[in-house]
């Protein structure tokens, strides 16, 4: 079989991330140490389309971009598991995503994170959930409102679906969603979603895979006027 090959530079496309509705609530946990300690948590919660999902209608594969903030403590770090969570399911319905360090420092200070979410087919979710992992201190702070515990200080900075360039590019490959190799050109640091993994460009600014895998998703965590990219690709 021969393979033919194209390119695609960031220019040909105006938005790579459509943004997501949502709210960011409180969220009340009781302790599984006594009924009578409620932390509070942080919660997005998500609607209707908003909804995080592993394929759309069509059975494409779903990604999403989460960048978020967090207040510092001035005199202890934060330890935080962020999990998708579908509240209309009792069971299976929890996933960890990963656990954030937050470095003790000045409460006007912040550190600033960012994660690809890629749901599993077939599943969905209609909440993130920002989960403070406890400690001592806790259990011995009684908050006004009778919580108990510290509370973290998050800010939302962007949550997108991320578009996947391979359906741009479908018509110009015969129809089909398949890269059989990829290689990207772009800034150290740029970036992507590829196959539902989260992707940095190294400091070399090339990213390639060459190795008999399949790209069926790839896309690009950038705005209309930041950085510049090119993808080779080979179908």
């Amino acid at each position: 079989m021969s393979y033919r090959f194209g390119q695609f530079r960031k220019t040909q496309l105006q938005s790579y991330l459509t943004p997501l509705e949502y709210s960011l609530e409180d969220l009340q946990v009781q302790s599984s140490v006594s009924q009578s300690i409620i932390f509070v948590d942080k919660a997005v919660q998500l609607s209707g389309n908003n909804i995080l999902m592993g394929q759309d209608n069509n059975g494409n594969q779903c990604s999403y971009y989460l960048r978020f903030r967090v207040q510092k403590h001035l005199n202890d770090a934060q330890s935080i598991n962020i999990k998708i969570v579908n509240t209309n399911k009792q069971k299976d319905n929890i996933r960890l995503l990963k656990t954030i360090a937050v470095a003790a420092g000045p409460e006007n200070t912040y550190s600033t994170f960012e994660l690809v979410i890629s749901p599993n087919d077939n599943y969905t979710y209609n909440q993130i959930w920002f989960e403070l992992n406890r400690e001592l201190i806790d259990f011995n702070t009684q908050n006004p409102d009778d919580t108990y515990g510290r509370t973290m200080q998050i800010t939302i900075e962007r949550l997108d679906k991320i578009y996947n360039v391979i359906n741009f590019l479908s018509p110009s490959l015969g129809g089909s969603k398949i890269l059989k190799q990829i290689g990207v050109q772009g800034p150290p640091g740029l970036l992507m979603s590829i196959n539902g993994e989260e992707i940095h460009i190294g400091r070399s600014g090339l990213y390639e895979i060459n190795h008999g895998i399949n790209t069926t998703f790839i896309g690009f965590i950038i705005e209309a006027d930041e950085k510049y990219f090119i993808l080779d690709y080979q179908y």
